[in-house]
């Protein structure tokens, strides 16, 4: 029988005095509550029901009214057993992810359906939410007949970095092949003797060494002569059960000094991972800040933005805009105030705008256009991406309409660490004539998970500053051990060029960009020639050929297909869901429904690809 908790928690506080009563008293209504407690969120875990969920959060709020650490010890008891975590990787999650949470649902009203909203954008369980964020204000009309500049013929080389994830505890000879979230480093239960040793390289299974990140670096400028690069955020590691400030600091603060060594300027944006915790971003909602972060992220990236963007960076919550080259300009924006895995956000459920980012962009949106100028927008968590909020995401992609196609060039994303793009749509139809915007997903230099390491490099026009060509780099990281026993370093190699292996499906002019409405001719071509989709989604893994099958009659292609038509989260046809986090999951044991953990536990702590018994094993996000 579910225990109506709530009720069970009023009476006892009503019936004693918890914090008054003698130790011994205290400590077993403690454990009392507890038990009751970890009955909720395990009925939630066994059914994913939104029923369940929600009582476990109400049981939850319940609970944290009374005394936080209760439920934190509750949730720390709870994870190894049903996600089959170490106690180090639950303890460290729970505790540096888990008050964020408890704080938020403090605020939260979840008897008037903020519970079913938090169910629903962290874990996909309740039915998908309207959409209530309402319209963008506009300090203009958008002009008549706006359209893109032409183009002048003039090229240049353009690098976009993303997920970059260099793991400086990467142990070579440690386990390559282990149950946590991240192998080839140190655990409470690493084997004496590996069963595969990790390559001083990399592996398939972890976040890459330092010494990866710098020979990309070192092997960039043999392929492209770089005017600036991008990056589009994720640079500390994936072991989130131990990252606070006292980590990502250093660890940001050596990568951008190897990426540094290019000679040319790069122009970052903001990851999950920057954050210590992991993820967490306060908002002015929900109280709290980690001006920390904006500030020593603002003093590794003056060595390459001026003084005006610095200090934009530092009062704008990591946001800012700079013009690399006469006629364009980048805003790069802070996308985790949509990040469903903040869990700041869910203090406020209404603030459709945190912290105001979104009014401050509508701003440089406009005097771009007052300027005639051209803008990139770059972000990490891309607005298309079922990981960003829909209320967020459908205001966000108003401003996209607005400007586009004659001030927005082209948007920039990351996190996933796939090979993607995404197209948004003017009003009406999504067909190749109304297509007015390309959001390109950059590749990850990590390998994590089941990925070859990789980077591109954009052809792009002086004038209209659109992409005339996408070229992705690749190593074959299934030859690390190979690099290791010759003395020899990563093939590093083109993997493709978008304008050649695409145009050979959708042919396009010699004087044309790679524009969104020739990307929405080849997704028509995906839906009627299955060897173009199989190359696409080859391309897509990075040619690791190690993701799970998308083979044509079944429901993968489409579902793909229409994700890349989906501008905005809202329109995604992958539903959002909850996946494993243990690789022998995958690897052909039998799953109890136990298995799952729940909600931002689970997430978080994901690692490897689902088992193909699992629904839509293809759709899974590889960065939490």
């Amino acid at each position: 029988m579910r225990i109506k908790f709530t009720p069970v928690i009023l009476t006892l506080a009503v019936a004693s005095t918890v914090y008054a009563a003698p130790a011994p008293v205290h400590l077993a209504k403690r454990g009392w509550v507890a038990d009751k407690l970890k009955e909720l969120v395990e009925d939630a875990i066994n059914t994913l029901s939104c029923g369940a969920c929600t009582a476990a959060l109400v049981g939850v709020k319940d609970v944290a009214w009374l005394n936080k650490n209760w439920v934190l010890d509750a949730l720390v008891e709870i994870c190894p057993k049903v996600s089959k975590l170490t106690p180090e990787v639950c303890s460290g999650a729970v505790k540096l992810e888990g008050p964020a949470l408890l704080d938020a649902l403090l605020k939260a009203n979840l008897l008037s359906g903020d519970a079913q909203f938090i169910c629903y954008q962290v874990a996909g369980i309740c039915s998908p939410p309207g959409l209530t964020s309402g319209s963008l204000t506009f300090p203009k009309p958008k002009p008549a007949n706006a359209v893109a500049p032409a183009s002048s013929g003039n090229l240049i080389d353009v690098l976009h970095l993303s997920d970059w994830h260099v793991d400086s505890g990467y142990i070579p000879g440690s386990e390559a092949d282990c149950d946590q979230p991240l192998c080839c480093r140190k655990h409470s239960n690493s084997p004496a003797v590996p069963k595969r040793k990790a390559s001083t390289w990399g592996d398939y299974h972890c976040d890459v060494p330092i010494k990866l990140g710098q020979n990309m670096m070192s092997y960039v400028p043999s392929v492209a002569n770089v005017s600036f690069g991008i990056l589009t955020g994720d640079v500390p590691p994936h072991d989130i059960w131990a990252q606070t400030q006292e980590t990502v600091v250093p660890q940001t603060a050596n990568a951008y000094s190897v990426m540094a060594t290019l000679g040319s300027k790069i122009y970052p944006t903001i990851g999950n991972h920057e954050a210590g915790p992991t993820n967490l971003f306060p908002t002015t909602s929900s109280g709290g800040s980690i001006q920390w972060l904006y500030n020593s992220l603002a003093d590794d990236w003056s060595r390459w933005l001026p003084a005006e963007a610095i200090n934009s960076v530092k009062s704008n919550y990591g946001a800012y805009n700079v013009s690399p080259a006469p006629g364009l300009r980048i805003i790069s924006l802070n996308t985790n105030f949509c990040y469903t895995m903040n869990f700041h956000l869910y203090a406020e459920k209404d603030d459709y705008d945190p912290n105001g980012e979104l009014k401050w962009l509508v701003a440089q949106l406009q005097a771009a256009e007052n300027a005639g100028d051209r803008v990139w927008i770059i972000g990490h968590v891309g607005p298309s991406m079922t990981d960003c909020i829909m209320n967020w995401s459908n205001l966000y992609y108003q401003a996209v309409q607005r400007y586009s196609p004659h001030v927005i060039a082209e948007q920039f994303f990351g996190h996933t660490h796939y090979d993607e793009f995404a197209l948004s749509y003017g009003p009406g139809a999504k067909t190749a004539q109304n297509a007015i915007s390309t959001s390109w997903i950059g590749p990850s230099a990590t390998t994590y998970t089941n990925l070859n390491p990789g980077f591109r490099v954009y052809k792009v026009d002086t004038k209209s500053w659109n992409v005339f060509d996408s070229q992705t780099y690749i190593a074959d990281m299934n030859l690390a051990n190979t690099w290791d026993a010759s003395g020899g370093s990563p093939n590093w190699h083109l993997e493709y060029s978008a304008r050649q292996t695409y145009g050979a499906f959708a042919p396009i002019a010699a004087d044309q960009p790679l524009s969104a409405g020739w990307w929405h001719n080849v997704t028509k071509v995906f839906e009627t020639n299955p060897a173009a989709f199989q190359t696409y989604w080859k391309l897509r893994g990075k040619s690791a050929g190690l993701q799970p099958a998308c083979p044509a009659g079944g429901p993968c292609p489409a579902e793909m297909i229409c994700n890349l038509r989906a501008g905005r989260s809202s329109d995604s046809c992958t539903k959002i869901s909850l996946s494993l986090s243990r690789r022998s999951d995958v690897d052909g044991a039998e799953l109890s429904p136990a298995a799952t953990v729940v909600a931002g536990a689970h997430r978080i702590l994901k690692r490897a690809e689902p088992a193909a018994s699992q629904p839509n094993p293809w759709s899974k996000s590889l960065c939490k």
